[in-house]
Formats: C-alpha cells, sequence, structure tokens
C-alpha cells in the first residue's frame, strides 16, 4: 500500500506536466476531474475498517499486558538486587548483575518481537480492507468521470476544495458492498 502511495506525488507532477506541455486549451482541462480522499479516515469510519482495527486493539492490548508483566518482574527483580548487592560478595553480586543485564536484553527483545507481531498483524488485517477499497474507488472513480483520485494526506497535496473529497462517499459505497456480500455469505 504505502509504495502505491508513494508513486502518487509522481503521478500528480506527471499529470501536470502533461497539461502544461501539451498546450491544453482551457475547455480541454475543464475535462480534467480530481479528487481527494481521506484514507485513514475510511478505514476508521466504515464498518470492516473499525472490524479490523477492533481486532488489531484486542491482539495490541494482549501484546501490552504480557510486557507489562515482564515489566513488573524486571523492576522487582532489580529492586530485589538493590536491596541484597550490599550484602553479597563480589562474585555473586556480578553474577546477579549479568542476570539483570540478560534479563534486560531479553524484555528488549519480547519488546521488539511484539511490535513486529503487531505490524504484521496490522498488515494482515487491513489488507483484505484496502483491496477492497481500492475497487469501491477504482468504480467511483469509473462511474463518476474522475481523471485522478488522490490520497488527500499525501505530500503536494497542499490544499483541495471539500467538493472534491469523496472520502465519505466512499465510506458509504464500502459499506454498501460488505453489506451485500455479507448477505450474500449468509445465504
Amino acid at each position: 500500500m504505502k509504495g502505491r502511495l508513494s508513486l502518487i506525488p509522481v503521478l500528480l507532477i506527471f499529470l501536470w506536466t502533461t497539461v502544461l506541455c501539451c498546450n491544453v486549451t482551457a475547455e480541454e482541462t475543464a475535462q480534467v476531474k480530481i479528487a481527494v480522499i481521506n484514507m485513514q479516515k475510511v478505514v476508521r469510519k466504515s464498518v470492516a475498517g473499525q472490524k479490523a482495527m477492533k481486532k488489531l486493539n484486542k491482539k495490541f492490548e494482549n501484546l501490552q499486558k504480557k510486557l507489562r508483566a515482564k515489566q513488573d518482574k524486571l523492576k522487582a527483580f532489580k529492586e530485589d538486587l538493590g536491596e541484597k548487592v550490599p550484602l553479597m560478595n563480589e562474585d555473586a553480586k556480578a553474577e546477579k548483575e549479568r542476570e539483570y543485564k540478560k534479563a534486560i536484553r531479553d524484555f528488549k527483545d519480547q519488546s521488539d518481537d511484539a511490535q513486529f507481531e503487531m505490524r504484521q498483524a496490522e498488515s494482515k488485517s487491513m489488507e483484505p480492507v484496502l483491496k477492497e477499497l481500492e475497487k469501491v474507488v477504482t468504480r467511483i472513480g469509473e462511474k463518476g468521470g474522475y481523471t485522478l483520485i488522490l490520497e488527500k494526506n499525501m505530500p503536494g497535496i497542499y490544499f483541495n476544495a471539500s467538493e472534491v473529497d469523496i472520502t465519505d462517499e466512499v465510506i458509504k459505497a464500502y459499506d454498501n458492498k460488505i453489506k451485500s456480500k455479507d448477505k450474500k455469505d449468509k445465504k
């Protein structure tokens, strides 16, 4: 998804260069119809997007809970170490400090693994949503006669009139598509 979105500014520059270089008349440029869409809003507000986000949030909370428990153990280990170190001989002190440093490294590794797992879960959960959204946006673009539909939050888009923002239309169309798909699946 990110790879596709990074091409949008390049496509926009190409479009404008083509328009400027080809001495296009005012009548011809009036035929260019551009719209913008806020994909983050579509994902947040659409039924399927909310469902996917809810699932991700549950997974995130479970991972957070596990990490917090391990962090609490690490904190207790450090406090215990602080109390016992003055009473230990040098070898025992060094051993406990090694154990503590190893526990910190293990916690960091587990934290990194959890972040990686969340990124993968997000990608896996959002991929079908984004594929369906792409189809919906394409259909709206074709039916609406749009020349170009851009992601509103992409670099290079500094202003757009509210009339060209089709985000709400996409949310509605996407929700309708999902509802009709769910009805077919239930039959």
